[in-house]
């Protein structure tokens, strides 16, 4: 939804989720041959390097290929990014004989391949050419460049994963966004943290800084977003941290959107859920809710950036979508 009102709904970066044993994304649906190993940032010892999707799949099975169906028979597209590593290069990347490798870009350990082709498709198999012997492919995913200028919006995240899964497994993180260059980044962590009865305020705050500072050392002018978790209520519990985990993100010295605050504040999931915005589970969100979210998040953006007419525009909207699930303002 961040995506339409942005209209940037068709960019970002997608995965084969099957392959690490979870769902597809949204854009596609993806069917594997041959023999992969998937994993994610909630498995420590995988041995694999990890980016910015927070899963890897990998691969010594020069066979093996994976198609990608668009799932909208109605998308068509052209060129076609490989997200991959340096080091595996013995196993390069092809798209078959409708494409053409345009170009290539390495950053430390991370690499991509641009491919295009000469005529509008809605699916690919992307299969491999054996250079030599003994190396794997590992592939972080794949990308449909803009073809045209606008906003180029990047969703990722593992489901049940916490910031420090992130800053202390997903090692290609920083190689990847030397590459992407991006002008903002939103972190929307804290869900998971509130539940966690381990959770220790310092030692988080202290690691999510040494990250902005990371980044912003080489990328001095990437602005960071922070979200604060929604209010929910899982399996009828009260999110133990929620509170202070919400007072960590908000002490941060960069720019915080309060979530839980535009909801209603606290115990606002009540009123969410009796009006059909929550699962069941009363932690994730029905279609309905997570619309609604991503207007508020939006509009926010839109008066910060001060884009009045887009503001006023969406401000509409969400009295008309607040107003038809019955919650109040």
């Amino acid at each position: 939804e961040i995506k339409r009102l942005l209209q940037a709904k068709n960019s970002g970066i997608h995965f084969p989720y099957p392959l690490a044993k979870s769902v597809d994304g949204r854009l596609f649906k993806t069917k594997a041959f041959g023999n992969w190993t998937g994993t994610s940032v909630l498995k420590p010892t995988s041995g694999v390097n990890i980016g910015l999707t927070g899963y890897a799949v990998s691969t010594r099975d020069t066979s093996a290929k994976i198609q990608w169906i668009a799932k909208d028979s109605l998308l068509t597209f052209r060129r076609v990014r490989i997200w991959t590593e340096s080091d595996s290069c013995v196993l390069q990347p092809d798209l078959g004989s409708e494409f053409s490798l345009v170009g290539q870009q390495k950053e430390g350990k991370f690499k991509y391949y641009d491919f295009e082709s000469n005529t509008r498709v809605n699916q690919f198999i992307l299969s491999f050419r054996s250079m030599g012997v003994g190396d794997q492919f590992i592939l972080h995913g794949i990308e449909l460049p803009a073809e045209e200028n606008g906003i180029d919006y990047i969703d990722l995240g593992v489901a049940g994963a916490q910031f420090t899964h992130l800053k202390s497994r997903a090692n290609l993180v920083l190689d990847q966004i030397k590459i992407l260059k991006p002008d903002l980044i939103i972190c929307s962590f804290g869900t998971n943290e509130a539940y966690n009865a381990n959770w220790e305020s310092q030692s988080y705050k202290k690691a999510f800084q040494e990250f902005i500072q990371q980044i912003q050392s080489f990328s001095p002018k990437t602005v960071f977003l922070l979200t604060s978790p929604p209010d929910t209520r899982s399996q009828n519990r009260v999110p133990k941290y929620q509170k202070e985990v919400i007072r960590v993100l908000a002490e941060m010295k960069v720019p915080f959107y309060d979530l839980n605050g535009a909801m209603g504040g606290f115990g606002s999931s009540l009123d969410w859920v009796k009006n059909g915005c929550f699962l069941k589970d009363q932690l994730h969100l029905t279609k309905e809710g997570y619309q609604l979210q991503a207007k508020l998040f939006v509009l926010a953006l839109f008066k910060s950036w001060g884009d009045q007419t887009s503001f006023e525009n969406l401000q509409k909207q969400v009295n008309q979508h607040i107003i038809s699930v019955g919650i109040p303002k």
